[in-house]
């Protein structure tokens, strides 16, 4: 009995330290111009954007490298999340807002 708890354990232990955190490190970002490089976030991977605002509305536009406009929106005060173009190496994120922004 002692020899199957033990081996009980061995195996749980063994499985859990595997085991990886899986939540985006959200980025708080209040008005003004970012590079990609700014932000760290992963390249051509889908990110989300949220305005956690109660009562400001939040503009932005996602530019690439050759200054050409990806993406823009209007996120609207205490908005759901929306799902970003893929953030490359080279683009500018845009942002006007009197309070912040919440990208994952």
């Amino acid at each position: 009995m002692k020899k199957f708890i033990f081996i009980l354990l061995l195996t749980f232990l063994s499985l859990y330290i595997f085991i990886t955190p899986s939540m985006a490190d959200s980025r708080y970002l209040t008005e003004g111009l970012y590079g990609a490089s700014d932000l760290n976030l992963s390249q051509n991977a889908t990110h989300t954007v949220q305005n956690n605002s109660d009562t400001e509305y939040a503009f932005i536009m996602i530019f690439d490298s050759n200054q050409l406009t990806q993406q823009y929106m209007l996120l609207k005060p205490e908005s759901k999340e929306y799902i970003l173009v893929p953030i490359e190496l080279g683009y500018k994120l845009l942002v006007v807002t009197n309070d912040s922004i919440t990208i994952n």
